[in-house]
């Protein structure tokens, strides 16, 4: 297939148009509105688009435009920087978090193979455990704006 053409499985223009809406939780008389077409048209392009997809409910249907970058979690567009953002700053995060664990973690082993026992008293191991709890705090929060982005009414 050359440039410009769609595959016959492949949402029209009119059906993204209609997928987005229902994403954005409008109902079928809500987007017949919205486009100034009647209800049968509107539930004809939900129906088609349905088939086309293979997916037979409004739930199936908002995530296969979420992870298709047709609107966000909110139901608005969205561009792939966003996305990959997000999900840059979750990888980012877990990789601070888990050094600041190996750290925490090798500084015990160290001190128990000189035989000290405990190591709350220490200075290093208070300065390593507080590293260690910003560390989780960060990557808890980039965790949770995902949650945020694929679930708007979760948190």
């Amino acid at each position: 297939m050359g440039p410009g053409h769609r595959n016959i499985t492949d949402p029209t223009p009119r059906e993204i148009q209609v997928l987005k809406m229902i994403a954005a939780g409008l109902s079928t008389k809500q987007i017949a509105a919205a486009l100034n077409i009647t209800f049968k048209t509107a539930a004809c392009h939900r129906s088609r688009l349905m088939d086309k997809l293979g997916i037979h409910e409004i739930a199936g249907l908002t995530r296969y435009a979420i992870r298709n970058g047709y609107v966000d979690a909110f139901g608005n567009p969205i561009s792939e920087s966003n996305q990959s953002e997000l999900f840059h700053s979750v990888r980012l995060t877990y990789a601070e978090y888990k050094q600041a664990m190996d750290e925490y973690a090798a500084f015990l082993t160290e001190r128990e193979t000189i035989g000290l026992a405990n190591p709350d008293g220490s200075t290093g191991a208070r300065r390593l455990r507080e590293a260690e709890k910003s560390a989780y705090q960060k990557y808890h929060s980039a965790l949770l704006a995902v949650r945020k982005f694929l679930i708007p009414d979760s948190v």
